[in-house]
């Protein structure tokens, strides 16, 4: 029994010593071509190639370069690293595009200075005259409104004033601005109102209710865009 067992026991020894020779013969193998693939030595395959033979178990296969590792190589190492990455995180990496929005804008054209007058029908002023081309200056989107200080002689009676497209020959619709019995000024707006499509000259126009002085000033266009 004891002989057996002494025997058992040279066979596992010789069988370890075997097992330990292969892995140092493999070890130093590997260590060679490493080496070689290092020094640029291997004129045959790159290690890249070996790995290959190897490993033909594996589904991916690395090219095989001569000479070393040159650019093309290191350009496919880089590339399947990147892959090899990627596969690892499983991370996608996602686009998003960013938009810039444009804050709105306010443009104000002077119409004119101060003038008086007691007619009773509109008068032109003459020194508020611009010529607006809306569409063209400030983008189809522009919208315009305008605004004026009136005021009444001796707090008594009524204001007008509005603008006037002289190109086409009409009042601009809802630009009319009226102040009653203010004997300082009084500054009115007004809403949104259309200037017709293309270059047109603006004026502005005023008139007394009941013939006592009443007074513009500081009239202008604002043009949001």
């Amino acid at each position: 029994m004891k002989k057996a067992a002494s025997v058992l026991l040279k066979i596992i020894l010789v069988a370890s010593i075997v097992s330990l020779y292969l892995g140092f013969y493999y070890l130093f193998n590997k260590i060679e071509k490493i080496s070689s693939y290092l020094a640029g030595k291997d004129g045959q395959r790159s290690f890249a190639g070996s790995l290959n033979q190897e490993n033909n178990n594996d589904s991916q296969e690395f090219p095989i370069f001569e000479g070393g590792c040159n650019d093309d190589c290191r350009k496919e190492v880089a590339r399947l690293v990147a892959e090899a990455t990627a596969t690892l995180s499983g991370t996608k990496v996602v686009t998003t595009a960013t938009s810039t929005t444009t804050s709105p804008k306010t443009a104000y054209i002077s119409m004119g200075t101060t003038h008086t007058t007691t007619s009773t029908d509109w008068v032109t002023i003459e020194d508020t005259a611009v010529y607006i081309d809306l569409e063209n200056d400030y983008g189809k989107a522009a919208k315009v409104s305008w605004e004026a200080s009136l005021k009444v002689a001796n707090a008594n009676g009524k204001a007008f004033a509005r603008l006037w497209d002289d190109t086409n020959k009409i009042a601009v619709d809802f630009s009319e601005l009226t102040t009653t019995n203010n004997a300082d000024y009084k500054q009115v707006s007004s809403g949104y109102v259309p200037f017709w499509r293309g270059r047109n000259l603006y004026k502005v126009q005023i008139k007394s209710l009941n013939s006592f002085v009443i007074t513009y000033s500081g009239g202008k266009v604002k043009v949001s865009y």
